[in-house]
């Protein structure tokens, strides 16, 4: 601190310094009441205060009385400077009305005229600027004016000090708050790991919770995600969930950002615990069809899909390994179906009394990792397990019990409904008279890694149906993405934008939008655009 007995602390301790035999460890470290004293000092002047927002009731009748044009005493004004952001249902708020603003107005610019401009008036003013409920507040006038009249408040109370103090200080390593471009440091500050606790701020600043400014600071940190490469990404991704953590409001759109800029990434195919489990804890599984569209709010198809991918092999390896039953683990059957696990959109273990009830530390582990995306097998031997994979309009069903064949069924007309939760082994999972197959695993391979006996077998069931392993997929040109200019042009057909591809010649692809569009941004970095230098609307790629 840089308080007056800061000071005088000091200048003691240097004097003293020439009369020492020996250093003390500390300043004054035989003077504890003036230690003692400069604390006290620092806490009944210096240290900066929380201040409160005044309460919306008196707000609003103060407010009403100002409406009225009847007069209002020093206070009063006070709870209007507070309440220019107020709307009800009946009437929006005072900055959305020129003629009303201008008394505001007139009345903050003779206050600071005047040097009547108090640190409370201030505040008020701040709690006002921040907490203006629009996406774009900048195109509003008024809100403008607004700023002009808190920066310029701000200086007049500074001055009126007789000592910096502790709150005018923090202030003023923030002015960028009061300008053009308010937030844009503070994001790249929070995605640096420069600062991570803005309370002091917020606290001083009246800064709401839901405050425009921390969207920009947000917009701003989650647009530096996407211009990470794979190896800084993997490196800072546990650092960026952390901060999610520290501001709950924005976990979803950090988690939407980083499960998307994931998949963008060379190794998407290797799932990712870390994002995997947070997004199960936020969103519920993607796999259970009542929850997909919450998935969906917030991130694309592809992103969505490539979760279930990684839910799948898990539950594929967890229910050959794991939950092998009685028997050892058929490598075989792991390996034929973890070639097809990036196609599968569902997947759902069923687990035999014996698993259910399990105490042992990996069968806890995993039923509370999963819960809500188990259910339980009757009507069979306690160390049977059941998986089931839907691969296209096709469910698969296999069991851990050796002699159990796989049976199929087709999914828009499946006798049982998967997500129930329990199911039973007879009359649901094995019905032969509605099975379209029950495919059995012989012969058996003579490695099982190669694709021979009863693996080629399923291979040929399975292409009757339609289904292939992707590489197979990839080399027929079945699946083939949309040209690169036809995925911006769908990105962006929303929003008014330009296009200028100078690849040709050497030179890069871009886009120059209209005006700032959020989810255009993120769209565009999502393709792998990054802005331009000192060009905020303008982005680039290769």
């Amino acid at each position: 601190m840089t308080s007056s007995i800061a000071r005088l602390s000091a200048a003691i301790s240097q004097s003293l310094s020439a009369h020492r035999t020996v250093q003390a460890p500390e300043p004054l470290e035989r003077f504890p009441r003036l230690a003692a004293a400069g604390v006290d000092l620092y806490e009944r002047f210096e240290r900066a205060e929380k201040a409160l927002p005044p309460p919306e009731e008196k707000r609003r009748a103060a407010i009403s009385k100002f409406r009225n044009v009847l007069p209002l005493n020093a206070s009063e004004w006070r709870l209007v400077f507070a309440g220019l952001s107020d709307k009800s249902e009946r009437v929006g708020p005072i900055l959305d009305d020129d003629q009303l603003y201008a008394r505001v107005h007139e009345e903050v610019h003779q206050r600071i005229e005047k040097r009547r401009l108090n640190r409370r008036d201030w505040l008020a003013l701040c709690f006002s600027y921040f907490g203006y409920d629009a996406a774009k507040p900048a195109q509003n006038a008024n809100w403008c004016l607004l700023r002009e009249d808190v920066q310029l408040g701000f200086e007049c109370v500074r001055d009126q000090q007789t000592r910096v103090k502790e709150w005018v200080q923090i202030v003023q390593q923030h002015q960028e708050l009061f300008s053009e471009q308010a937030g844009a440091t503070l994001g790249d500050q929070m995605f640096k790991g420069e600062i991570s606790d803005l309370s002091a701020l917020q606290t001083i600043a009246q800064i709401p919770d839901n405050s425009w400014l921390w969207r920009r600071i947000f917009t701003v940190l989650i647009s530096r995600i996407f211009m990470l490469d794979d190896a800084e990404f993997s490196q800072r991704l546990a650092d960026l969930i952390d901060i999610g953590r520290q501001h709950p409001r924005y976990m979803n759109d950090i988690l939407s950002a980083c499960l998307s800029r994931y998949h963008l990434a060379a190794y998407r195919e290797k799932p990712s615990s870390l994002l995997k489990q947070l997004a199960l804890d936020n969103w519920g599984s993607p796999q259970i069809r009542s929850r997909q569209n919450s998935w969906l709010q917030y991130v694309d198809n592809d992103v969505c899909a490539m979760v279930v991918a990684w839910f799948a092999k898990e539950d594929l390896e967890h229910f050959f390994n794991l939950l092998k039953g009685e028997a050892e683990v058929d490598q075989s059957r792991l390996h034929y179906w973890l070639r097809f696990a990036n196609q599968m959109s569902y997947t759902r273990i069923v687990m035999g009394s014996d698993a259910w009830h399990d105490s042992g530390r990996d069968f806890v582990h995993f039923r509370g990792k999963n819960k809500g995306r188990l259910s339980r097998l009757v009507g069979g031997p306690g160390h049977n397990n059941a998986v089931i994979m839907q691969i296209g309009n096709y469910f698969f069903v296999e069991f851990s019990g050796t002699g159990n064949a796989c049976y199929v069924y087709q999914a828009d007309k499946s006798p049982f409904n998967p997500d129930k939760l329990q199911l039973e082994l007879a009359s649901e999972l094995k019905q032969p008279n509605r099975a379209l197959d029950r495919m059995r695993h012989s012969p058996a391979p003579s490695r099982p890694d190669r694709i021979e006996g009863w693996l080629s077998k399923f291979d040929y069931a399975l292409e009757q149906w339609g289904i292939r392993v992707q590489s197979q997929i990839a080399a027929a040109g079945s699946a083939k993405p949309l040209p690169f200019e036809d995925q911006v042009r769908d990105a962006l057909k929303s929003v008014k934008h330009k296009v200028y591809d100078q690849r040709e010649r050497g030179g890069a692809f871009q886009v120059q939008l209209d005006d700032h569009d959020p989810a255009a941004v993120t769209a565009l970095q999502r393709l792998g655009f990054r802005p331009v230098n000192n060009q905020p609307l303008r982005f680039w790629r290769q």
